[in-house]
């Protein structure tokens, strides 16, 4: 299923796209031999796989993905327009499993965490929260190193932050 044009996505430049970035990050090392650009990317690239993980790309899901570009991760205009071209992309799950057990090497487990809980919030903005939603951050949590208790205590915390109450539950 190929995912609709979104409106500001740039063309990712050379070396800037995520088929060549995960086939480095293959590589012996490949993680060592990676630009800041490029592991800020892979950052995103882990964002932007839950905006469109319900089947539906909303405005609200846009704007927290590029604000916590911008706020956490200091993206520029530049570089949140080459993030924007990810929602185009079906990312094949093994892919994305391949970034999260890089990710120990690149980020603490509390950058980690905060990582995990930026997804939620962005599953949680819609004030949906899609079966699918829940198992991709959960694989990607879990690849990540990011334990099931402090994965589901931000979930808890997303959910609070967008409004679903002190007596959300866990998927």
């Amino acid at each position: 299923m190929g995912r609709k044009k979104i409106a500001g996505a740039a063309k990712p430049l050379a070396g800037l796209d995520i088929p060549t970035i995960i086939g480095l990050t293959r590589q012996h090392n490949g993680f060592a031999k990676l630009s800041s650009s490029q592991r800020r990317l892979l950052i995103a690239a882990i964002l932007a796989s839950v905006v469109p993980c319900d089947g539906k790309i909303l405005d609200v899901e846009l704007q927290h993905f590029l604000g916590h570009l911008k706020t956490r991760y200091q993206f520029s205009s530049n570089d949140q327009e080459l993030a924007l071209a990810f929602l185009e992309k079906d990312f094949k799950p093994e892919d994305l499993i391949q970034v999260a057990r890089q990710l120990p090497e690149l980020l603490s487990v509390e950058d980690r965490s905060v990582l995990v809980g930026l997804m939620w919030d962005i599953a949680f903005c819609d004030q949906e929260l899609h079966p699918a939603e829940t198992e991709l951050i959960f694989k990607i949590a879990d690849n990540a190193g990011v334990v099931r208790k402090r994965a589901l205590e931000e979930q808890a915390r997303a959910a609070r932050a967008n409004g679903l109450g002190p007596n959300f539950r866990a998927a």
